[in-house]
């Protein structure tokens, strides 16, 4: 497994999170698809982007919480909550947490975007992951 990290920066705070382990990549991947999906997919644009609704935002949040709390385990998702970080800022992270995730991104324009598993979020050779 590489020993590559990823910032994530919000709100004045930036950390560096290095591949998830599974346990947090089962809860944050199904969370980014739903919301790639959602900014259009492959044919997400910044005006798709802008159309996402609070549903979609929360889960990226939480999803943004659960790769920053893996290396802050002590700041739980109320807190981060209250950081005063922009919609905006967290569209950026959305490339660094899919990394962390273990997702391979593509690049449409100047978005990036999450469509391929990389061997990174497997611990062990053979592990099959399943992407959409």
């Amino acid at each position: 497994m590489s020993e590559e990290a990823f910032s994530i920066s919000l709100g004045g705070k930036t950390w560096s999170v290095p591949h998830l382990p599974f346990r947090a990549i089962k809860a944050i991947q199904p969370a980014l698809f739903d919301v790639y999906l959602a900014a259009g997919g492959s044919s997400m644009s910044g005006e798709s982007v802008a159309g996402l609704g609070e549903a979609q935002l929360d889960r990226l949040a939480e999803a943004t919480w659960r790769a920053v709390s893996f290396v802050e385990p002590e700041l739980s998702l109320a807190k981060f909550l209250d950081l005063a970080f922009s919609v905006g800022e967290l569209i950026q992270a959305f490339p660094s947490v899919a990394r962390a995730a273990g997702l391979q991104p593509g690049t449409i324009g100047d978005q990036a975007l999450p469509p391929h598993a990389t061997p990174e979020a497997s611990q062990t050779a053979g592990k099959l992951i399943s992407t959409p």
